[in-house]
């Protein structure tokens, strides 16, 4: 130890000095682009899940159709207190509304486009899409009819050519030929970001798509579940599905629409192979630093040798020494990652296009575990790297070293 110390303090200016530098700092780029691409990739996929999950729920119940396309109109279900007891009492339930859904035609005066006409109901009110509203207010929901609400898109509103408080025709067809429209009021406009949702989709009061589908009252779509966490959705809905009436399931809204949840995970495989080839390249940085580190101390080595040092003590000198290199690197690498994260998490430096990305600014999310993970597994590797330089130590000639120049 007192040796490594004295080689690590050394002021004087020598090769070695640079080759250490050079070596600390192959280590803490290291680190610091794993931590980065880590927190980045973690944030990119948590913010997208979050909105998917947001404007969806975790798990949907509804009758049983197995070829229906997943933005089709649902068949209709009875409101059942056994099937809202049912989704109460699951393990892991935060929230419910019922839903239904029809394909509509909105007319402004100057536009119209052809939507998914969501209804929901006054639970709605209280579930996390309301934070998508920017602009106006959310749907009013009247004791007693319906309301005449909409709550558009603000990509739909710039089609449309309308702002909050105008007014749209909805033109429906019924039974198939009758084509009919009912006036309704933008009341409010949302952003998710997330373009397939924000062209498609208006919301609207689900006792309104009742009198358009001449639905009875207590006949709904279905109903969107929010859970505690989206990872009990799987469990959550098998289990659910087995005390459900027969021909009503539920079905994770991963599994309803995999589409990005599938672009969501090829984003692990480009995690991997940025943190593979941080790895491969701070690796052979390393060993070749030591085996020049190994070499420079050659003459030391053989006079250590001649004084009686064994192998072992003279290891340990170099050991101490990776030792050093590795933790002053990974404390740069954590510095200079966690620094620039924490900077893109307050400031939104990073600006992405929305409507490719679905986020207008790279999101954050740092994970402790991975972290130490990190930290624990780049310390074991520069350790275990410098067992290929020692490896030179016994090969050592002490006549030839010590008349080595």
């Amino acid at each position: 130890m007192f040796i490594a110390k004295r080689l690590i303090t050394n002021q004087q200016p020598t090769f070695s000095g640079f080759i250490i530098k050079l070596a600390v700092v192959a280590c803490a780029l290291s680190v610091a682009t794993i931590i980065i691409t880590l927190g980045m990739v973690n944030g990119f996929q948590h913010e997208v899940a979050r909105k998917v999950y947001s404007f969806w729920g975790h798990t949907r119940v509804q009758t049983l159709e197995p070829y229906r396309s997943m933005v089709s109109e649902e068949a209709p279900m009875p409101v059942n207190p056994s099937i809202e007891k049912a989704i109460l009492v699951e393990e892991g339930y935060q929230h419910m509304h019922a839903f239904a859904a029809r394909s509509v035609v909105l007319r402004s005066k100057a536009q119209f486009e052809g939507v998914l006409l969501k209804g929901v109901d006054k639970r709605f009110l209280q579930s996390p899409v309301s934070q998508f509203i920017t602009e106006g207010k959310n749907i009013q929901f009247p004791d007693s009819g319906y309301s005449t609400d909409v709550v558009l898109s603000t990509t739909l509103a710039k089609q449309l050519e309308v702002k909050v408080g105008d007014t749209l025709s909805t033109i429906f067809m019924r039974n198939g030929e009758e084509i009919r429209s009912r006036r309704q009021i933008v009341c409010g406009l949302y952003k998710t970001g997330i373009e397939e949702y924000d062209k498609n989709f208006v919301l609207s009061d689900l006792r309104f798509l009742q009198r358009l589908n001449l639905w009875k009252p207590n006949q709904i779509g279905g109903y969107e579940v929010w859970l505690q966490s989206p990872e009990l959705a799987n469990a959550f809905s098998k289990k659910l599905t087995k005390d459900l009436p027969q021909g009503i399931e539920a079905r994770a809204i991963a599994n309803i629409y995999p589409n990005i949840f599938d672009w969501l995970a090829i984003q692990d495989q480009t995690k991997q192979v940025v943190i593979s080839v941080m790895q491969v390249v701070a690796l052979i940085n390393l060993i070749t630093c030591l085996l020049i580190l190994v070499m420079e101390r050659t003459r030391m080595v053989a006079l250590l040798a001649s004084m009686g040092m064994s192998n072992n003590e003279q290891r340990n000198i170099f050991w101490y020494y990776t030792a050093y290199i590795s933790l002053r690197g990974i404390g740069f690498g954590l510095l200079v990652g966690l620094g620039l994260l924490w900077l893109q998490q307050a400031t939104g430096l990073i600006q992405m296009d929305e409507s490719t990305y679905y986020v207008s600014a790279m999101p954050v999310k740092i994970v402790w575990w991975q972290v130490l993970t990190t930290v624990a597994g780049t310390f074991i590797v520069c350790m275990s790297a410098m067992r290929i330089p020692l490896g030179f130590i016994h090969r050592i000639s002490i006549i030839k070293a010590l008349r080595f120049n």
